[in-house]
């Protein structure tokens, strides 16, 4: 059940999924290699993302889905292995 406050998670699963990623310490061509996906894939989702929020960086856009709980709990709390 949502409480009154609450923002309905606006995040496309790939999106939280990178955004995840890169809260994990993930280069954009890490987070590219780990999703299988291209590095210029990557940076149209962040690019759509920041379109979406109005914001600048992508850490702004981190900061607010992580402010807003958009990303599941288990994305913030598990250690995940990087793919160097």
């Amino acid at each position: 059940m949502k409480s009154l406050g609450e923002t309905p998670n606006p995040l496309s699963p790939r999106q939280a999924q990178i955004l995840c990623l890169l809260a994990h310490g993930y280069r954009l061509g890490e987070v590219a290699l780990h999703l299988g996906i291209s590095d210029s894939a990557v940076n149209l989702y962040l690019s759509n993302t920041r379109q979406k929020f109005g914001m600048k960086t992508n850490e702004q856009c981190l900061a607010l889905a992580v402010h807003n709980g958009w990303l599941k709990q288990n994305c913030l709390s598990r250690s995940l292995d990087k793919a160097r």
